[in-house]
């Protein structure tokens, strides 16, 4: 609800939100951050569920390249499909953790947001986190106690999204490897 006051000034009217509508906005916006961290929470799931099938696909890929490629009757056809086909799933795997990291990114700065307009007196989790994964020393309290952390410079430089870009380069560069041996 919002409170109209005439104003004497004529036709203009100032507009103020009552003590209660402020509380009802900041509910609104913890029950948004909750779901802000919810729906991160199932895209890093979604996230890491797909990394493991595409590295159980890519793990099949090879597994059946080496058996082709051992078998006593070879079938050069299929040395050049399998990591022709191993190519095309790492670049949908590419694509993948590209539109996941997106959607991980819009949910964590959603629920930054929130936070940092409607909840930063008490709630600085997420805010706190950004400044952690800068490699910013950040405080938290235990015991009435301050203690400072800090990410180190390793942990920084490797994120998961790096991680798994040089995993599909690795594997990409392997099926590459095969198509041109098997050419010449």
């Amino acid at each position: 609800m919002v409170e109209h006051k005439s104003s004497t000034v004529g036709a203009d009217s100032v507009h103020r939100e009552p003590a209660n509508a402020e509380s009802a906005r900041r509910e609104n916006a913890l029950a948004g951050y909750q779901v802000a961290i919810d729906l991160w929470m199932n895209q890093g799931n979604q996230g890491w569920a797909r990394f493991s099938v595409m590295l159980v696909v890519n793990s099949i890929i090879i597994a059946s390249i080496g058996l082709v490629g051992t078998s006593q009757r070879q079938q050069p056809l299929l040395l050049f499909l399998l990591p022709i086909a191993g190519l095309l799933i790492c670049a949908i795997w590419f694509i993948l953790i590209r539109r996941e990291s997106a959607y991980s990114d819009y949910w964590v700065m959603s629920a930054r947001e929130l936070e940092e307009k409607f909840l930063s007196d008490p709630v600085e989790i997420i805010s706190r986190g950004g400044l952690f994964a800068e490699g910013k020393t950040v405080s938290v309290e235990i015991g009435g106690e301050p203690i400072e952390l800090r990410m180190n410079t390793l942990a920084r430089a490797l994120r998961a999204r790096a991680a798994a870009d040089w995993m599909i380069a690795i594997l990409a560069i392997l099926y590459i490897a095969i198509v041109v041996q098997g050419l010449l």
